[in-house]
């Protein structure tokens, strides 16, 4: 079972126990979802409710290289955030420099989607979310203590800032269920592929105002962009100038506030096309010159 259709049965029984139980939740509100895991308490942390947010933290191994996963559950229209969320937001902030004999890695995200707002747009995730972070022990044969400081941003109308802060003992040895690795590596499924034939960006070009992104793919349906400019650049909203089942033209508004060329740079982008995403690096290529 997929890790999305997994949670989305988990979040099913949220949403009945939300319904159905709403004085006993807001009594015990961790009671409620730690019956929805199998994974016993020495690896995982109970279910903790902040607001419209439940999260918890649980740990997994594979050989050597240690997991954490940290679920999130929303209420019904709130949505949290990409690491970077778009034209507005608050990008998750994983922290963990009260963790003892720990090195943590980046944080691995699931595949983004674009939500409309308005304004340009942000990325993120509504109703569930699961984040991996592989970490190592600094000394292999010791146990550590991994602590988490964790601050997301849930949105709706209004904007919340929610801290979470978990603590766990992790100890050398494998995991302690089979349950625990099987959700990680359904997790890291969901973060975004590398592009081929079935989803691409093939090129990207910069006329001085437009950035151009040719997207090719098998019968491509609605491709979306999520592009992270950088710290003096700024983004227009995209927006579809030509499609063709296995091929879009999708321009951007895009400039520097230094004035500086975008020609030549790196742009980090995810694109998505329904189920197929795909995380893609490109350069940007001068129009006049593609042009010839």
């Amino acid at each position: 079972m997929g890790y999305s259709l997994f949670m989305n049965f988990r979040l099913h029984i949220l949403g009945l126990l939300l319904q159905g139980t709403l004085f006993l939740v807001s009594l015990a509100p961790a009671t409620a979802a730690q019956s929805l895991s199998a994974t016993p308490s020495v690896s995982a942390t109970p279910w903790i409710k902040k607001n419209v947010v439940e999260a918890r933290l649980f740990l997994a191994r594979d050989g050597k290289q240690h997991f954490a996963g940290i679920e999130i559950i929303m209420q019904p229209g709130w949505h949290t955030y990409w690491r970077y969320p778009g034209a507005s937001g608050i990008a998750p902030d994983f922290d963990f420099t009260r963790s003892v004999n720990l090195r943590p890695q980046a944080p691995v995200f699931p595949a983004p989607y674009f939500f409309e707002d308005g304004a340009g747009g942000f990325y993120g995730y509504e109703g569930l979310a699961g984040f991996v972070v592989p970490f190592a022990l600094a000394n292999a044969g010791e146990a550590g203590q991994l602590n988490l400081d964790l601050e997301i941003g849930v949105c709706r109308e209004v904007c919340l800032p929610v801290q979470f802060s978990f603590e766990l003992p992790v100890v050398p040895g494998p995991s302690a269920t089979a349950q625990a690795l099987d959700d990680i590596r359904a997790m890291l499924a969901e973060s975004p592929a590398s592009p081929s034939s079935d989803l691409a960006i093939d090129t990207l070009t910069y006329d001085g105002a437009i950035l151009q992104f040719v997207v090719v793919g098998k019968d491509l349906q609605n491709p979306q962009l999520m592009v992270i400019p950088g710290p003096n650049d700024i983004f227009g909203a995209p927006h579809v100038s030509a499609s063709h089942p296995s091929s879009f033209l999708i321009e951007m508004p895009a400039w520097s506030v230094l004035d500086q060329t975008l020609i030549g740079r790196i742009v980090e982008v995810v694109v998505r096309d329904g189920d197929r995403v795909v995380f893609q690096k490109i350069p940007i290529n001068d129009h006049r010159v593609s042009r010839r």
